[in-house]
């Protein structure tokens, strides 16, 4: 019984959504960062949409066989393309970052200039 006591005392609570906004707009992103998010959404959808539309055939026609009986999902082309995505959205994501600290250095800077 002494154990479940424990858990019940350090149990937290869920953060409730208007705590997660109000965390998540306290960040400021810059152009970069906001092109990195958005070309990752598109490009997570292209590879739905090329898995689909590249599809591999599984079964083909005796007499034709350049015809494909059973086409199935190509999901090895989508894993590809959101892998690929992935990585060049955290290098886009990551100049935007870079970018940030720059300027943050600089404002500090000019405060021990001035």
């Amino acid at each position: 019984m002494e154990l479940f006591e424990e858990i019940y005392k350090t149990k937290e609570e869920f953060p409730k959504f208007n705590s997660v906004s109000k965390e998540v707009k306290k960040y400021k992103l810059n152009f970069y960062q906001n092109f990195a998010i958005i070309l990752f959404i598109i490009c997570f959808f292209l590879g739905i949409i090329f898995g689909n539309l590249f599809a591999i055939c599984e079964t083909s026609s005796y007499f034709y066989s350049d015809s494909c009986l059973v086409p199935q999902f190509n999901f090895s082309l989508m894993i590809a393309i959101w892998f690929v995505s992935l990585l060049l959205s955290l290098f886009i994501f990551a100049i935007g970052h870079i970018i940030v600290l720059l300027g943050q250095i600089s404002e500090k800077l000019n405060k021990f200039n001035v």
